[in-house]
C-alpha cells in the first residue's frame, strides 16, 4: 500500500456506494499503471465512507486525471491531489 507522501497518490471522492477497490483500479488504468487502490469503508457497517484513494506507478498520471472531469459507477466523482507537489 502506498504512503501518505506518495507523490503518485490522489484522493477520490463523491463515490457511489456501488464503487468497490476493483472499479477504481479498472477506471484509473486507463491513465496509467496503478499500484494501489482502495475505498474507504466504515469499520461499524462495512460500507463505503463515500471516498478513497488511488496511487499511479508515474506522479505524472496524477495531473492528468485531475485536469477531467470522471464518472464511475453513474456518478461525478471529485479526484484531488493528496499533496502538493
Amino acid at each position: 500500500m502506498a504512503g501518505r507522501d506518495d507523490p503518485g497518490k490522489f484522493f477520490v471522492g463523491n463515490l457511489s456506494w456501488d464503487t468497490d477497490n476493483d472499479s477504481l483500479w479498472n477506471y484509473f488504468s486507463q491513465y496509467g499503471n496503478v499500484t494501489d487502490a482502495v475505498v474507504i469503508m466504515d469499520r461499524q457497517t462495512g460500507r463505503s465512507r463515500g471516498f478513497g484513494f488511488v496511487t499511479f506507478q508515474d506522479p505524472n498520471c496524477v495531473s492528468k486525471v485531475i485536469d477531467q472531469g470522471h464518472k464511475i459507477d453513474g456518478r461525478e466523482i471529485n479526484a484531488r491531489p493528496c499533496n502538493k507537489n
